[in-house]
């Protein structure tokens, strides 16, 4: 079956159960993620009648920015991913929140993804993507994010971290007794649902999970070193549990 369209992924989308897909979404990325999005919104340096300007980045359906929203109503939230499903479901669930700006189908691998957005954003968030990225790349999209930002501007990331070296064999002992945040079923359960809803295998569409990347590689200091080295200023962590680290920064 041929891959459809934009257009045809949000047509079909509008007869589906978009509470029972972003229930299958909040299932797959794990019960941690929530509590994280909601001191990433609480820690923004505005008040809630503020009308601010935030970039969703790799927005998936949307979460971070419909979160931040909720704290501050006024606001205009961009969203900008590369997949053709979760822009769909991203889309309707902003409009039917009350959601003001656009979602774009963008590759953030590509140099030109910033093309027509229209910054400067008072807050740009991204949660748990740029791992997937090469350490340069890293380096480049936190560059570009700067770039997007106003003087003041907020940028708030949740990425997986690893323990520093000194601690690491402790740090997984304890890991190890800790519930799990994520589990491979509920990953597979979500993209196989979304494989029958397409029609074809979108998961092996989704490119290549060995190609090199980050994952989990860097450290709390490695990625509060990435901010800095990108000229971000007053950084500072604002969560790290068992499997990832929460921070924000701000451009000077």
């Amino acid at each position: 079956m041929a891959i459809p369209t934009e257009t045809e992924v949000e047509e079909r989308l509008r007869t589906e159960d978009l509470d029972e897909w972003l229930r299958l979404w909040r299932v797959e990325q794990g019960p941690a993620k929530l509590p994280t999005l909601e001191l990433m919104a609480g820690v923004i340096p505005a008040r809630p009648g503020e009308r601010l300007r935030v970039l969703d980045l790799c927005a998936g359906p949307g979460d971070v920015g419909r979160v931040i929203h909720a704290r501050f109503p006024k606001s205009e939230v961009d969203a900008v991913d590369r997949d053709l499903f979760l822009t769909g479901l991203c889309r309707l669930a902003n409009r039917r929140a009350g959601v003001l700006g656009r979602t774009l189908r963008r590759d953030l691998a590509a140099s030109d993804w910033m093309a027509d957005l229209a910054g400067p954003y008072d807050v740009v968030a991204v949660a748990n993507a740029l791992h997937w990225f090469s350490l340069e790349r890293v380096k480049q999209l936190l560059a570009e994010v700067m770039g997007l930002l106003r003087s003041g501007g907020i940028f708030l990331l949740m990425e997986p971290v690893s323990p520093a070296p000194p601690i690491a064999k402790a740090f997984a002992a304890w890991r190890a007794s800790q519930p799990p945040q994520h589990r491979w079923e509920d990953w597979m359960a979500f993209w196989s649902r979304v494989n029958d809803f397409l029609g074809y295998d979108h998961i092996k569409a989704l490119g290549d999970r060995n190609a090199p990347h980050v994952g989990d590689s860097l450290t709390v200091t490695d990625w509060t070193e990435l901010a800095s080295d990108a000229g971000f200023v007053s950084t500072d962590v604002l969560l790290r549990d068992s499997e990832k680290v929460a921070i924000a920064a701000m451009r000077p």
